[in-house]
């Protein structure tokens, strides 16, 4: 559980941004980054850029001058995993978004899964082959379409969808190739959407948004290219299954102990919203969703960043 801090200083807010980092998402986070550093007011902020690479062995970029509250803007391991915010516990730092345990929980995703299933949370079945018998798995069971993707990872990285037995083995080789664990589970054909959620202690839900990919899948250049992917808010789906999303978002927020933040994305079977995942650091590049989402609520991305930082700072 994240420390608690009571602190929200008179004069200029210390905000250190941390992004960029060591992981495959590194771009991503960059741009996140930049973001987030051009909606924080001057007047009210005193932000500055720091690049996460090479933090464990070199704290002081981060400490000199001390933040008085970090906002991370990091993606994939070391970043949203609990890594960071472990360090920034101890270092006695506040910081946006969730704390180590519910990072950890939302990042492995075959684990998260099994919470849900377990609280009556829709989610695909699937199987997890690791890296030290990849060949050795058995695999007849499965029949396709399947998605084959890292277990701990984001961005859709190293993600296929596999229509044929034949290629199953290899979908899994280009996972192994970003994590030790991959996620083999059942591909659900369906409208794909999302619910953002924000808040920590009474968090509440933003408008169902739906994606509408260029690909085959929401993949990396769907969700970061410029016209990847349309965005449409409310959602075309059924007002039941609308409830259902936004109840399920808000559940899984709050199971997995979630602050700040958290996107959950579905696929609609029929009338049943479908987890695929929890992510507890959504992007905020201009293509990203909870933004898009935040706004329709009448949210500004200055007034969103502040918010989360808020957030960060609540006892």
């Amino acid at each position: 559980m994240k420390a608690k801090h009571a602190m929200i200083p008179k004069e200029k807010l210390k905000v250190a941004v941390l992004m960029g980092g060591d992981s495959a998402e590194r771009e991503i986070s960059l741009s996140t980054g930049r973001q987030v550093l051009d909606a924080l007011n001057p007047e009210k902020y005193d932000a500055r850029p720091v690049d996460a690479r090479g933090l464990g062995q070199n704290l002081t970029a981060l400490l000199e001058p001390r933040p008085d509250v970090v906002f991370i803007a990091l993606h994939g391991p070391h970043g949203e995993d609990g890594a960071v915010q472990g360090l920034l516990d101890w270092l006695g730092l506040p910081y946006t978004g969730s704390g180590v345990l519910a990072s950890a929980l939302a990042m492995d995703k075959a684990l998260s899964k099994k919470l849900f299933r377990a609280e009556g949370i829709p989610a695909p079945w699937s199987v997890v082959v690791t890296s030290d018998e990849p060949e050795n798995t058995n695999l007849a069971s499965l029949a396709p379409p399947l998605v084959v993707k890292p277990n701990r990872q984001g961005s859709s990285l190293g993600m296929t969808i596999v229509h044929e037995t034949r290629h199953i083995r290899e979908a899994i080789r280009l996972a192994l190739e970003y994590d030790n664990q991959v996620l083999v589970e059942e591909f659900i054909e369906g409208t794909e959407i999302t619910v953002s959620v924000l808040g920590n202690s009474h968090p509440f839900a933003l408008p169902v948004l739906e994606i509408i990919p260029k690909a085959e899948f929401y993949d990396y250049a769907s969700k970061y290219e410029v016209g990847g992917s349309r965005h449409i808010i409310p959602a075309r789906i059924s007002q039941s299954a609308s409830r259902k999303a936004l109840d399920y978002a808000r559940r899984a927020h709050v199971l997995l102990g979630c602050r700040g933040m958290s996107r959950t994305d579905f696929i609609v079977r029929g009338d049943e919203p479908v987890v695929l995942e929890i992510n507890t650091i959504p992007g905020m590049t201009p293509t990203s969703l909870l933004p898009d989402a935040a706004r329709a609520e009448g949210i500004s991305f200055p007034e969103l960043i502040s918010r989360l930082i808020s957030s960060a700072l609540e006892v």
